[in-house]
């Protein structure tokens, strides 16, 4: 019996932990400044009880972190007697909208409405890489494994990847990066829990004056001069070009894989998962989707046809109700200044960028959410 149970408690003992660590033991001590961090503060304000409904919020990457007018639209709401929260983080990607859209029916139920603000490039792959793995952790639940992996397939030899089926996994780097310097981590937990109230990261808007005038983000060939050039404005930008110039170098034509019968199976699984995702949010109103603006270089560096091929899968949904759609992937193109003048790198908007774009969205937005007519937008 003793060999038995020599070989049976350590099972037990994992399982009790993988148990703990699915039902958030870990959450109170991660590194705040990661993909998690991040997620466990937004669960957190949401949960705040000072928040005592929630009626629309706006779901997305970084791009709408930093192009949408977040305090705008809190503003708009409340006029209407609602509470509209931001719940975008960076890095998100379907499967972000997949488990927050489950925690939110699981935990703020009867949601009116709100805003996916996505963007060209997210219609390119099932997933967006392990990393989400770390964003959607705080969010999930115990019978969602096989949904994950649609996003992460599972990898034995990868063990990034192990994070779809188990949180101890998911954890582990985060747990090694405490246990060498825990003092410093209950430092970095104290601060954010000091300065991290709820209504700042529920409502409030990034701060982004740098422009990418120098450099220009109107063409892959921009990225000559940044390799030319010295300096931490640069040294953060390589990184952007590097991507830019591999999509330049294996750009597919989505155009032609959409004229293939069958479909291509990942082209398939996209198109099917988006539109499964968005048909079944159980909100009293449609969600609005936005199609966030793209700089010229990742249009030239992005498949072609990919904008067509979007529209094929979003476009439907708008036929038949089940969404609103605005694409506003062009709205920067002529908004009156040089489109440098719009963005701090190759993917996000400043703040000028965001108040031209909510110059043409807030009245749009405004008249799906809300059904009034168009307000200026407020200073």
């Amino acid at each position: 019996m003793k060999p038995i149970l020599k070989f049976i408690a350590p099972l037990l003992l994992l399982a009790g932990c993988e148990g703990l660590f699915r039902f958030g033991v870990w959450e109170p001590m991660v590194k705040p400044e990661s993909h998690a961090g991040t997620s466990v503060r937004t669960k957190l304000a949401l949960q705040d009880p000072a928040l005592q409904r929630l009626d629309y919020l706006t779901l997305g990457s970084s791009r709408p972190v930093y192009g949408i007018d977040h305090e705008a639209l809190a503003r708009l709401a409340q006029e209407q007697g609602k509470v509209h929260v931001n719940l975008s983080m960076p890095g998100s990607h379907w499967m972000t909208v997949d488990a927050v859209t489950g925690w939110l029916a699981r935990n703020k139920p009867r949601l009116q409405g709100g805003i996916i603000a996505s963007d060209l490039m997210s219609f390119m792959y099932p997933g967006n890489g392990s990393y989400e793995l770390g964003i959607v952790a705080p969010f999930r639940h115990f019978g969602d494994s096989a949904a994950v992996v649609g996003h992460v397939p599972f990898k034995l030899d990868d063990m990034a990847t192990w994070g779809a089926y188990s949180a101890l996994a998911q954890y582990r780097e985060d747990i090694q990066d405490y246990v060498r310097a825990p003092l410093k981590r209950r430092e970095s937990v104290r601060w954010w829990r000091e300065h991290g109230s709820s209504a700042a990261i529920l409502s409030r808007n990034t701060d982004e004056s740098r422009d990418m005038c120098e450099f220009g983000v109107d063409a892959v060939a921009a990225c000559d001069k940044i390799d030319a050039a010295s300096g931490p404005a640069s040294d953060g930008l390589r990184h952007q070009c590097r991507e830019l110039r591999a999509g330049l170098a294996q750009r597919p034509d989505f155009a032609a894989l959409m004229r293939q019968q069958p479909l291509p199976a990942q082209m398939q699984q996209v198109r099917d998962s988006i539109r499964a995702r968005l048909r079944g949010l159980d909100w009293q109103q449609p969600p609005v989707v936005v199609l966030m603006p793209l700089t010229g270089a990742w249009k030239e560096a992005s498949p072609l046809g990919l904008h067509e091929w979007t529209l094929s899968v979003l476009q439907p949904l708008a036929e038949e109700g089940s969404i609103h759609l605005i694409d506003a992937t062009d709205a920067l193109q002529d908004g009156g200044a040089p489109s440098c003048s719009y963005y701090f790198d190759f993917y996000h908007q400043n703040n000028r960028g965001r108040d031209q774009l909510m110059q043409q969205l807030l009245p749009r937005l405004q008249q799906a959410l809300y059904g009034t007519a168009a307000r200026p937008l407020a200073p």
